[in-house]
């Protein structure tokens, strides 16, 4: 079991990727928009006390009109926000529910008997975006094997999510309806097909959401609990 200092970190490293995934993607939206190419300038970046690294403006230049021009294509810089992203939302959400008893008892908590399901497709989405090496995340047969042979033999191997905030989470406050849906079928996945055609990246999106909100809610739940027992401290101070 994890430390809390280490579950506090993994908290907020979690977090720090989802508000990378969010600004990242906003200034995807603002280069899109806009033709910053002739604002481009050298820039020299610190790399240490005497030693720094040049940022040479053509090579910006060229990719900022590639966005621009070409809204409606993928581009280098939204790609890769979104794969860096998400590797780290779901690498870091495996290892908190697989190292810490308390994280994972809470998220359990919140998700009831849709747990299970979490559980398994995070663990799965680790592994692919741990491993793949290719533009579209290609399956290895090697990332999902032993989770298929597992789910095929000791549970089901059709795995579905469907999370509905309001019907779990108090705080909810907005749409009735909003949530997510992930529907995995383990016996039918096969090595080199893409990612993308088992999960959306719209779902991608909302389970990222959803890796944020539980920390989020876990962190302020955990901070709550801890002023109390400092208040229950100093009135009770002799």
């Amino acid at each position: 079991m994890t430390s809390w200092v280490s579950l506090k970190n993994n908290i907020q490293l979690l977090q720090s990727y989802y508000r990378f995934l969010s600004l990242g993607k906003y200034l995807e939206f603002i280069i899109q928009s806009k033709d910053f190419s002739p604002e481009v300038l050298d820039i020299a970046i610190v790399t240490g006390q005497r030693s720094h690294f040049g940022i040479k403006a053509p090579l910006i230049k060229n990719l900022l009109q590639q966005i621009h021009k070409h809204p409606d294509q993928k581009n280098i810089f939204g790609y890769l926000v979104e794969i860096s992203a998400f590797r780290g939302i779901f690498s870091i959400m495996r290892e908190l529910i697989d190292s810490n008893d308390v994280f994972q008892k809470f998220v359990v908590s919140r998700l009831h008997s849709d747990y299970f399901a979490f559980e398994q497709i995070i663990r799965f989405l680790r592994n692919i975006f741990s491993h793949s090496t290719t533009s579209d995340l290609s399956l290895k047969t090697e990332d999902f094997i032993k989770q298929k042979d597992f789910l095929n033999h000791e549970k089901d191997p059709f795995v579905k999510l469907i999370f509905v905030y309001s019907k779990h989470w108090k705080e909810w406050k907005w749409s009735k309806d909003y949530g997510l849906d992930i529907a995995i079928d383990f016996s039918k996945l096969k090595e080199w097909q893409s990612l993308f055609d088992i999960i959306s990246l719209h779902q991608l999106y909302l389970l990222s959401e959803l890796c944020h909100n539980l920390c989020e809610v876990f962190r302020i739940l955990h901070s709550e609990k801890k002023e109390k027992k400092i208040v229950w401290k100093t009135k009770h101070k002799k």
